[in-house]
């Protein structure tokens, strides 16, 4: 035996040990490593970090503790201090003038700053006045105390923002002493400022307290000054102030009276609107109610409190001395701070299970991996089997002879988008009368190998799918006859064929959406989109060598047009014209006008009863026509025609452009309008009509037998009629873009909107003032 047939078996065993601990125990071993390494670094980084968050949230909450006290102290600080500014003025205010100072200060106070609701000023003799906000917005209300015959009465007085009077009056006000009064008594034997307690204000219905500070004038008087604070106001301030994410704020006082605070009104309802009766609802607020129970205790500064499993956060918090014993609560979840502490400790256990569940199938992964190089390995394959389609498909179609005739059918576009997508028929569609219908170019059905194509699709029949290619974005739908853009054209043309997927690639040009490339169950993938796209280039240059095609066409008919408008044939006799085409301008043929100025005026039916009221408005009607033939005869249009509920007033019908037609027709519109608006006034008459004016092309000629009929037609009249019928209210004149850029140097418009025209699309609409 030779020495290469000889087998050790220790070396195989040595060799399976080696391959056993290189990829079984090495990596079991690395794996265990790591996952005690990350417990370790996760224990010790959520200790550090519970830690620090104690410590974080007593910083912010002291932080926002005085943040809010501030905002409340700012809020309370007016009515506060106010007094201190108020009583210094009047204090040194000659005697003559004290009621001026004392209105002037009150009102600039009131405009400046919301929470004010009023102010009070009396002496010892008995004197009094008050400014306040009246229920008005924006009015205020000056009360003075005067004596009339031995008896006292209210002089009321209102004034508007502007300082103007508005109104005065007077009322009785008894035995009425602003001297027995609590923010007057309150004063007595001290120069500090006092507080009343909460009361109902009646006159806006605000729940105020009331500041007030007794001063000496120079002449000797003894008089207190007064300021109303709305706690309305303090109570919907506090209600905006977030405490962390969740937490709210509310004020007592020291004896634990409810002061301002969520839910203020109900809170003195319940009490009867008894201050004394407004204390701290255990029921509605328990967490505030612990919060005060600690301040009771201890007194300010943060606490921990728990209520109903959950803990929070609670800090009391003295107001400045001014604001009369009153503690500032706030209360907020620990875990509207401290949140993140968790998140962070649970994206810590999270990050071990990942990385246990990640080294656990590893392994695993690996295998995969390899299946996946080998997937990998064939769809490159395929993809380079799919990029020789394209590359072929598009050198087929570059070939193809005369591929930007618009007379010759695109056979080879439509064959090679089946090839390339799979798709059972591909189609290519272009729009035809200004987006009314689409006609197919070409259909290429591949299972039957056969082409067909020429026949039409209206918009009225379509509407929701001519919307959805005109938006410029291919889409595609698994089931068009589901799909509501997609369920009719799946009837009319893809039952037939048994086709449910479509796929759309609108094709663009240089006004837009021109047609679109569709595609019946095809095979799309990403990557050919890029064909579908250059595919669509290619069908948008076709489609521009057939609109080139068309304007030549249209070219030639132009010209005769202008042939014919230079005939020179007598105006016809018209019925319906109240004024009608000159003798030398009117034909008996079409003729093609380049800057037509048109008037469309329509009216709606007025309500009458009886033979009277009818008589009435036929003459009304009568004198109306007489009146617009004036007009037009003063403006010298063109002609007028009467066409049932219409009017419909015209300028510049000549074979060259007049550029003076909108202007006339725009003095006429306004000219019309007074006379309407006057006449339908005088015969106590709602406005009952509309204007509508564009300007543009169109062509018109008498048509019919003797007497001949003259009538203009196009897309001029077409918008004038609708700017009528989509006035925003009776009596306007709304216009197109068109005649606000011509006539807006000369005439006031406003803006009206955009609107949709049947054919043309979206557009702007104006509303014709007047002359500049």
């Amino acid at each position: 035996m030779s020495s290469e047939e000889i087998i050790d078996p220790t070396v195989q065993h040595d060799a399976s040990i080696r391959r056993v601990l290189l990829h079984l125990v090495l990596p079991f071993v690395v794996t265990v490593m790591a996952v005690l390494a990350i417990a370790l670094v996760g224990i010790n980084s959520y200790r550090t970090t519970k830690e620090g968050v104690s410590t974080l949230t007593h910083q912010l909450m002291g932080a926002v503790q005085q943040y809010i006290v501030q905002q409340v102290t700012d809020y309370i600080l007016p009515a506060a201090t106010g007094n201190l500014i108020a009583s210094g003025m009047i204090e040194h205010a000659p005697a003559q003038v004290e009621d001026k100072v004392f209105y002037s200060y009150g009102s600039t106070m009131l405009r400046k700053i919301p929470q004010l609701q009023s102010f009070y000023l009396a002496d010892d003799e008995g004197h009094f006045m008050l400014i306040a906000r009246a229920a008005q917005k924006g009015v205020q209300e000056h009360v003075r105390l005067i004596e009339k015959n031995g008896h006292k009465y209210f002089h009321h007085a209102f004034w508007d923002e502007s300082g103007q009077k508005i109104s005065e009056t007077e009322d009785d006000a008894n035995d009425y002493d602003p001297r027995t009064r609590d923010w007057y008594k309150n004063t007595a034997g001290t120069d500090k400022v006092t507080w009343s307690k909460p009361h109902l204000f009646p006159t806006t219905s605000q729940f105020v307290m009331t500041s007030s500070l007794r001063f000496k004038t120079d002449a000797g008087h003894t008089m207190v000054f007064a300021t109303n604070i709305s706690l309305n106001e303090l109570s919907s301030y506090l209600d905006q102030i977030k405490v962390g994410k969740t937490g709210s704020a509310m004020i007592v006082d020291s004896r634990g009276l409810f002061i301002a605070g969520k839910n203020l009104t109900q809170q003195a309802k319940a009490a009867g609107w008894d201050p004394d009766k407004m204390v701290l609802d255990r029921n509605a607020y328990p967490v505030f109610a612990l919060g005060y129970d600690h301040y009771r205790v201890r007194g300010v500064g943060p606490r921990h409190v728990t209520w109903d499993g959950t803990d929070y956060i609670t800090i009391a918090a003295a107001l400045p001395r001014y604001s009369d014993s009153w503690i500032l609560l706030m209360a907020a979840p620990e875990s509207d701070f401290g949140s993140f502490a968790h998140q962070s400790s649970h994206q810590s256990l999270q990050f071990l299970a990942i990385i246990t569940v990640f080294s656990l199938v590893l392994a695993g992964l690996l295998v995969r991996q390899v299946r996946r190089t080998e997937s990998s390995t064939r769809l490159l394959v395929k993809q380079k089997e799919q990029i020789q389609r394209e590359s072929s498909a598009v050198q087929q179609v570059a070939v193809a002879p005369r591929l930007f005739d618009p007379t010759v059918e695109p056979l080879s576009l439509t064959e090679q988008l089946t090839l390339v997508t799979g798709a059972r028929r591909a189609t290519l569609w272009r729009f035809l009368h200004d987006g009314a219908a689409m006609v197919c170019e070409d259909a290429y059905d591949q299972t039957q190998n056969t082409h067909s194509g020429g026949f039409e699709m209206a918009r009225t029949e379509l509407g929701p799918f001519f919307s959805a290619i005109e938006e410029g974005n291919a889409f595609s739908v698994e089931n068009a006859a589901v799909d509501p853009r997609t369920t009719r054209f799946e009837r009319l043309t893809m039952r037939e064929l048994g086709t449910k997927a479509l796929a759309v690639c609108p094709v663009h040009g240089p006004h837009g959406v021109e047609g679109a490339i569709m595609l019946e169950d095809p095979h799309l993938q990403p990557h050919l989109l890029y064909f579908l796209d250059l595919m669509a280039g290619v069908a948008a240059l076709r489609f521009a060598a057939q609109a080139q095609l068309l304007n030549n066409q249209t070219d030639k008919i132009v010209d005769v047009g202008q042939q014919v408008a230079t005939l020179d044939v007598p105006a016809p006799k018209s019925d319906n014209m109240l004024m009608k085409a000159p003798e030398a301008t009117a034909v008996n043929s079409a003729s093609i006008y380049p800057s037509v100025a048109v008037l469309v005026i329509t009216f709606s039916d007025p309500v009458v009863e009886g033979g009277k009221q009818t008589e009435a408005l036929i003459e009304l009607i009568n004198q109306l026509a007489a009146d617009v033939q004036s007009v037009a005869q003063e403006e010298k249009l063109f002609a007028v025609e009467v066409a049932g509920h219409r009017m419909i007033c015209m300028a510049g019908c000549l074979p060259t452009p007049d550029v003076t037609a909108i202007v006339r027709v725009a003095d006429a519109a306004l000219k019309m309008r007074e006379i309407f608006m006057a006449s339908l006034a005088a015969a106590d008459l709602e406005p009952v009509f509309t204007m509508g004016i564009d300007y543009g092309p169109a062509f018109g000629g008498a048509v019919g037998n003797e007497p001949k009929v003259f009538n203009l037609w196009g897309q001029t009249v077409s918008l004038a009629e609708l700017m009528a019928q989509g006035a925003a209210d009776p009596g306007t004149i709304q216009v197109t873009e068109r005649v606000y850029g011509v006539l807006r140097d000369r005439y006031l418009f406003r803006s009206r909107g955009s609107f949709f025209a049947p054919h043309l699309g979206l557009g702007r609409a104006y509303t014709l003032a007047a002359r500049r």
